[in-house]
């Protein structure tokens, strides 16, 4: 009998061994891809998904504030909206731009432009395109978003100025450039800058910027699958953050009050306008003009108006506080005074007579005072600023004698009051002539320096520092604005203190107190040429001064020539005689009146007059908080 065969069932066994053994494997291979996945490299994986429903945001610091030496606020902040787009998010960034094109009525290239230039950073920064949305945009924007991926509406802070605050003085800021960043960046490694974001250009701003600009922060969103912020409970994710931090909050010792007094006494008017505390250095008000709208900048300055400010013959853009140089005109006779006292050129009872014109060889210089002063000694010849008795003495003098008391109160030199670009100004002597012009000194020269023209160029916060060491008796202190810096919790980073940078003895204190006379009766007495800036109850001392800038005697109200042929007008002061505490300089330029007396004193005599009435005021408050201190509310208890 044959034996059956069983290999039917044997292949069957076998495939099904083999089936199973392959399921098994199969299982495995899976099992390890999901260990790999959610497991080995779960992490990994769990960034990229959240990288898909998140959306990182750039946070903004406030820039820090700036304080007057009373606590008001100068420059802050407020709210504002920009419109920003984020590269990561732009599916089309040529057919987006066209939209925002039409709907915001701009040039589209000025969009792909700023897009263009910040392609080199992070896809996922956001690109400032538009600063200072109006309401109308902002609306127009939201109510598009569907057709703008990429696109959003970012508030954030911008400058405001209090009025009468000097833009020269608080500066601007502008738009970082890919170039500058870098520049900017390799000194800011802690504190890295960003396309788009902003920088101090000029003034304060620019000066102070490292401690103003504050530290970005950002924080992280939900958003759904239009890139749109998700209605979901943000809440319900843990998603990291970091605060933006606000800028140092700096105090100046700029009185907004008085500045603003300074503001409208000078309207209308060009040129400069410097408030200094005679016995520390510090500024109290300073005016530069013609200014610029500080909010200019934040609005956009076409290249238009841009040249046209700059080709402007007044220059708008120069803080002339500090950059513009003037002949000092018969400012400068009391520092001649002094010279020629402490040299016994001049004594308090020497006179020389007066009869409207000086004869040196074939020149004659005329006095302001065509008629002639009479007899005069020193104090009379700087009470009506008597043109003859200064050619005698400067003669005598001559220039080098002239320049050296010059130098000693620190004229020809920088005074370091870092805020914008500072000039030396000019103190001419034979060997500069020589040096400058391949000639010698003439002594037809000498006459008009001893008034305070010719070469001599001076800038109005070297005039003020002049008159400072006058009124304290030589002391010379360091111009300085920036009080104390400190954190917005209030911890103080740095706090300037004056800084004496020489007490000036090559003239003796009589002959301080000489000069001091004679420029307290210039405004004192009737006869004086600055009476127009007293004040009731307050000794003042001054120096009326004009400076012609062309020849103009047949026009003597200058009311039918060109702005640019009248005359400038000066005052210098500084009260109360007794204690100096204030110094006030005017630099009236092209002024329609010319005269120092008739058109700058009187502006000097509102803004004394203000400084005085706020001492007083303050004076009251302070008198009234001693007398009536603020406590503790005693508590009190309710009952049924």
């Amino acid at each position: 009998m044959k034996k059956m065969s069983r290999s039917p069932h044997l292949l069957i066994e076998s495939r099904f061994f083999a089936a199973s053994i392959a399921i098994v494997i199969a299982a495995l291979v899976m099992w390890l891809r999901l260990w790999q996945l959610q497991i080995y490299r779960g992490d990994y994986y769990r960034r990229i998904s959240e990288n898909n429903r998140v959306r990182k945001i750039d946070v903004p610091a406030p820039r820090g504030m700036l304080y007057d030496a009373w606590g008001k606020i100068i420059l802050g902040n407020t709210a504002t909206s920009e419109l920003i787009v984020v590269p990561q998010y732009m599916k089309n960034p040529d057919k987006t731009f066209d939209v925002l094109a039409r709907l915001l009525h701009q040039p589209r290239e000025d969009f792909a432009k700023k897009f263009r230039r910040a392609k080199s950073q992070p896809k996922f920064m956001p690109i400032t395109m538009i600063r200072n949305l109006s309401l109308h945009e902002v609306s127009i924007i939201e109510s598009n978003r569907l057709f703008l991926p990429g696109i959003e509406v970012r508030t954030t802070a911008r400058r405001e100025y209090k009025t009468g605050a000097s833009p020269h003085t608080l500066g601007h800021l502008g738009e970082l450039s890919p170039t500058a960043m870098e520049e900017f960046n390799a000194k800011n490694k802690d504190n890295p800058y960003s396309i788009g974001d902003l920088v101090g250009r000029s003034g304060l701003e620019a000066r102070l910027e490292k401690y103003l600009r504050g530290q970005h922060g950002y924080k992280l969103i939900q958003v759904d699958a239009f890139g749109r912020a998700s209605n979901q409970n943000q809440q319900d994710w843990d998603l990291p953050m970091a605060p933006a931090k606000p800028g140092s909050n700096v105090q100046l010792t700029i009185d907004l009050e008085l500045q603003e007094t300074v503001s409208k006494a000078f309207s209308g008017k060009n040129g400069a306008v410097v408030v200094m505390n005679p016995n520390t250095g510090g500024i109290l008000a300073l005016t530069s003009l013609p200014s610029w709208d500080p909010y200019m900048y934040q609005r956009g300055l076409s290249q238009e108006e841009f040249r046209a400010m700059t080709l402007d013959p007044l220059h708008p853009f120069m803080d002339k506080t500090t950059a513009g140089e003037f002949a000092p005109g018969s400012t400068y006779k009391a520092l001649v005074a002094l010279a020629a006292l402490q040299e016994g050129v001049a004594t308090p009872n020497r006179t020389f007579v007066c009869n409207g014109s000086f004869s040196l060889g074939s020149q004659v210089y005329g006095c302001w005072k065509k008629t002639g002063h009479g007899v005069v000694n020193l104090q009379r010849a700087l009470m009506q600023s008597c043109d003859v008795f200064f050619y005698h003495i400067g003669i005598e003098l001559g220039v080098d004698r002239m320049a050296k008391y010059a130098r000693d109160f620190g004229l020809g030199t920088k005074l370091g009051l870092d805020i914008n670009p500072e000039r030396p100004g000019l103190v001419p002597t034979q060997e500069w002539k020589m040096a400058t012009h391949k000639e010698v000194w003439a002594a037809g020269e000498t006459p008009s320096i001893a008034i305070g023209q010719g070469y001599n160029l001076m800038t109005p916060l070297q005039l003020a520092g002049l008159y400072s060491a006058i009124a304290t008796g030589g002391k010379m202190w360091k111009p300085y604005i920036v009080k104390r810096i400190s954190t917005p919790e209030g911890v103080t980073l740095d706090e300037r203190v004056p800084i004496l940078v020489r007490t000036i003895d090559s003239i003796t204190l009589a002959n301080y107190e000489r000069v001091r006379e004679g420029l307290e009766a210039v405004v004192m007495n009737d006869e004086g040429t600055g009476k127009n800036a007293r004040v009731p109850g307050i000794r003042i001392a001054g120096k009326t001064g004009s400076v012609q800038v062309v020849n103009l005697k047949k026009n003597k109200n200058q009311t039918d020539v060109s702005i640019l042929w009248k005359e400038h007008a000066l005052f210098a002061s500084f009260a109360p005689v007794e204690s100096p505490e204030i110094v006030v300089v005017i630099i009236s330029e092209h002024d329609d009146k010319g005269g120092g007396g008739a058109s700058a004193a009187p502006v000097a005599g509102q803004i004394l007059n203000s400084y005085f009435e706020l001492k007083k005021r303050r004076a009251g408050l302070a008198i009234g908080a001693a007398e009536n201190p603020i406590t503790a509310p005693t508590e009190v208890t309710e009952h049924d």
